[in-house]
């Protein structure tokens, strides 16, 4: 089982204040930026990869809790960022390929 370190991760009260997105023409890239409020703070993440993190663009600004970690000594080098949300009760993941 892959091991992963947590990037980022908010539950409420916290809350998603901006996410921007952009998507490469050419490639189909898509790029997401999401700023969390939280307590005394502001934490940023840039998501980049292609379906997966488009899916999961509405979960993260719905989400309860959210977690976004990054698999540990895998030597892969797509779908190595995990993202999960838990958005009333439910649970999804999904997956993209770098976090900045």
């Amino acid at each position: 089982m892959p091991e992963y370190k947590t990037l980022l991760k908010f539950s409420r009260p916290e809350y998603v204040k901006d996410l921007s997105v952009s998507r490469s023409q050419d490639q189909g890239l898509l790029k997401v930026w999401l700023q969390v409020s939280k307590k005394d703070s502001e934490e940023t993440i840039e998501l980049s990869g292609f379906e997966d993190l488009a899916e999961a663009v509405s979960s993260l600004i719905q989400a309860e809790r959210a977690v976004i970690s990054k698999e540990a000594n895998s030597g892969k080098d797509f779908g190595t960022i995990k993202i999960e949300c838990w958005v009333d009760e439910c649970f999804s993941e999904y997956t993209c390929d770098t976090a900045e």
